[in-house]
């Protein structure tokens, strides 16, 4: 299938390439989040995100247009997330008293002899 060209011309430098509209599974959306299984289901139960398609009772699908509209707005909205993300870990406040863990200690378990 070809794509009609665009004429050549002022456009925006930083379009977003365009999407085949087809339904696409949580499969596509892992592998365009890059995330694991359980990280792109909690995805797709957040607000913003866009609505499923049923297949069947216990099967969905997404929009790839609505899905690739979702990341394009995640982008736009928090340039900031993204250094929050690869910005340093906290360190811990020295004027703070230590945290002290609490709980019941209790025997560890002896091995079994080998019989």
């Amino acid at each position: 299938m070809s794509c009609p060209q665009e004429p050549p011309g002022p456009g925006p430098q930083h379009a977003e390439p365009p999407v085949d509209d087809g339904l696409i599974g949580i499969n596509e959306i892992r592998r365009i989040f890059k995330l694991g299984r359980t990280a792109a289901y909690e995805l797709t139960h957040r607000p913003g995100f866009p609505d499923p398609v049923p297949i069947s009772p216990r099967c969905y699908r997404w929009w790839a247009s609505e899905v690739s509209a979702f990341t394009a707005a995640l982008r736009r909205e928090s340039p900031r997330a993204s250094a929050l993300r690869t910005a340093r870990p906290r360190q811990p406040d020295p004027a703070a008293p230590p945290q002290r863990i609490t709980g019941t200690v209790r025997a560890a378990r002896t091995r079994k002899e080998a019989s």
